[in-house]
Formats: structure tokens, sequence, C-alpha cells
């Protein structure tokens, strides 16, 4: 018979790279002990190995790609079957991309709904009756500052993003007389990889103003989570932003963004 594990887990989705790794890189620095989920690959194990030989946390990870559709199911077998109590869930997985949508093929588009609302949805889901037995847990998404305005070139990442805020906020509400805390972090552009980083750069001076770190957006939205804040705006220009979409019409609203997002072309 397998031994039960009884220590608390964080969860990471997309948790070999990225967003997911920084996530990852600071629960453990604060003492946390990590499942990593992510697709399979030598990212994951290296970041795995790369935790548990800096911080004295355990890691265990599992190598599965969450468009699938029985995935978000088998994860949470994977926790169930071993023992793993999850405390706090982030449900950071999740793909962009820029793309006129007439030009957009069927995997494009399936695979930005299947990852960053599907997915997190159904992890949400299964996990709820898990985090509810603890005297506090989270759920922390991670949308976008595009999940507030309408996104040429963008449009099905946008409305994705803009689902998960959403449905974060609703849930929020179902479960505040629960242990459980709803968060949901929206930041803009964010250096990851070299392909993100470059859709910044095109941006020019606006992109340099509203960008943050993949680094610094861990440590602000944790800080933020556990002070119980459930909308994370990072950056005081982006909080300047979205004040600024309300007054604006919406006309010039759409003229700006439009000329924006052609620039990642």
């Amino acid at each position: 018979m397998k031994l039960m594990n009884r220590q608390a887990f964080t969860l990471i989705t997309g948790g070999s790279s990225g967003i997911g790794r920084a996530f990852a890189i600071e629960c453990a620095r604060r003492g946390h002990n990590l499942l990593l989920v992510a697709l399979p690959g030598p990212e994951l194990e290296e970041t795995a190995d790369y935790i548990r030989n800096s911080y004295s946390v355990e890691v265990n990870s599992l190598g599965i790609d969450l468009t699938h559709p029985d995935s978000p199911r088998n994860t949470y077998n994977w926790c169930i079957e071993n023992g793993y109590k999850v405390n706090i869930l982030i449900n950071n997985a999740g793909v962009g991309g820029t793309s006129e949508f007439g030009s957009s093929n069927e995997e494009y588009i399936d695979q930005r709904i299947q990852l960053n609302i599907r997915a997190l949805v159904l992890l949400s889901r299964y996990f709820l009756p898990v985090l509810k037995e603890n005297k506090e847990s989270f759920i922390l998404n991670v949308s976008s500052l595009s999940a507030f305005f309408p996104i040429p070139y963008k449009s099905v990442y946008a409305a994705t993003k803009s689902f998960v805020f959403a449905f974060s906020d609703a849930l929020q509400i179902e479960l505040d007389d629960t242990t459980v805390k709803v968060c949901v972090v929206c930041p803009a552009g964010v250096e990851t990889t070299p392909e993100t980083n470059k859709r910044i750069k095109a941006h020019g001076f606006m992109g340099k103003i509203t960008q943050i770190s993949s680094e610094r957006l861990v440590w602000f939205t944790l800080n933020k989570m556990f002070k119980g804040t459930t909308v994370i705006i990072p950056n005081k220009f982006n909080m300047f932003i979205l004040y600024l979409s309300k007054i604006v019409p919406d006309r010039l609203k759409r003229l700006i963004v439009l000329r924006e997002f052609k620039k990642e072309f």
C-alpha cells in the first residue's frame, strides 16, 4: 500500500517555464511544497530538479497535455492516488499568440479555448472539494489586461482571458462563505520567452511602461493574494489604463487598440 502524503501542496499548471516557473520558484522560496504540471519534456524535470536542489521543499511533477479532454481529470486523479493534498491551485497554463481570425486554423483556435478555458474550469471544479477541506485555500487564475478590451488579432485569446476574469469573479462570490479564496491576476506584457519579448518590444514605449518581469509579477501577485485581494492588477500604469478605458469613448478605444496590436505583425 502506498503511504499517503498528508502535506499541503501548491499545484501550478504550466509550471516548467515562463510565469509558471517563476511562480514555482517564488512559492518554493516561501516554503511551499510543489506539484508542477506541464507538458512532458526536459524543461519540466529541469525546473523540478533546480527547485529540489535549491530549496528545502518537496517537488513532484506530472508531464501532461492539458488540452486533451481527459487531462484535467487525470491530473486530479494523480493527486488523489498519491495523497497530494492541494491547498493552493494556480491555474497558470495558457497560450497566447497573434493571428488574424480569418486566417486562424481550427487547431490554433481550439488550443486556446481548451487550455485557457476548459482546463482551468475543470481543474477548479475537480479540486474544489479538496480545497474546501483546508482551513484556508486559494485558487489563483491567471488572466490578462486584455480581458478588459476588444483586442484585434488576439480576438480568441482576449476572449478567453475575459472568460477567466468573469469566471473567477463569479466563483469568488459563490465561495465567499467558504475557506476558499478565488483570485485573478491581470498582467499586461510579461517578460518570459523570446517570442513574447518580441511582441512586447513591438509596442515600443507603450510596451515598455506596461510590461513586468515574471519574477516581479509573481512576487507582487502572491503578496496580494495572501492579503485577500481578489482582483490583482500589477503595475500602476496598467491600473491607470483601466481607469482611462472607462472614460474614453468606445470608438476611440477601438482605434487605439487596433493601431497598437497591428504592430505585432
